[in-house]
């Protein structure tokens, strides 16, 4: 069983990982480095709004930034946030997807 201060920081994670957008963001991250630019337009969302969920990401340490010229590209910030977005899809289907 987790301490209190692992469940703290389990808890703030979920719930990071929480939100539709945050998921699809990381998704179009799994791969790749991309401007906020390529991340407002594949969620369809202003970039103030992109900003947002891209700070409780980076506040998570699930991104991280980085400066390219006048672009700040953004990256999945350890090798393994991929495999944990995965094994949440996998127990998604396990467990009947969303109800």
């Amino acid at each position: 069983m987790p301490g209190v201060d692992e469940a703290r920081q389990l808890a703030a994670l979920t719930q990071a990982l929480g939100d539709p957008v945050r998921l699809r963001i990381l998704a179009a991250l799994e791969s790749v480095c991309v401007p906020v630019g390529t991340i407002v337009d594949a969620t369809g969302l202003r970039q103030p709004a992109v900003s947002h969920h891209l700070r409780v990401l980076r506040d998570r340490g699930l991104v991280r930034g980085e400066r390219r010229g006048t672009y700040i590209y953004y990256c999945l910030a350890t090798d393994s946030v991929a495999p944990a977005i995965e094994a949440l899809r996998r127990l998604s289907a396990s467990v009947g997807g969303a109800r």
